[in-house]
């Protein structure tokens, strides 16, 4: 956290087209994880930026999650919702954490 006198981190928000947008950049990072915000009706990933800086991916306006995990086929690149992480071979299970309060400001 930034003191007194110390610049605050650069933060830049990317507002992408849809669910299928943010799900597939999930399931492509190393730690497949995706936040949701129900007061904001948005999904959203936050990574490390240039400098410090941080950069949130996130898409508003969406439905909440129907499970816990969101399973993505690697091939066909379609996903469905689960409770329980994928077995099949061919899947990402994305781990969707339900976020109550965020300091990133309005979506």
């Amino acid at each position: 956290m930034a003191g007194a006198g110390e610049p605050r981190p650069t933060v830049i928000k990317v507002l992408l087209e849809s669910l299928t947008d943010i799900v597939l950049l999930a399931s492509s990072l190393p730690l497949s994880l995706l936040n949701y915000s129900e007061s904001d009706r948005a999904y959203f990933i936050v990574t490390g930026g240039v400098l410090g800086g941080f950069i949130v991916y996130y898409v508003k306006d969406a439905a909440p999650p129907g499970g816990r995990y969101i399973h993505v086929d690697r091939v066909s690149g379609k996903y469905s919702f689960g409770d329980s992480v994928s077995l099949e071979p061919n899947h990402v299970s994305v781990l969707v954490l339900r976020v109550k309060e965020h300091g990133l400001g309005p979506f």
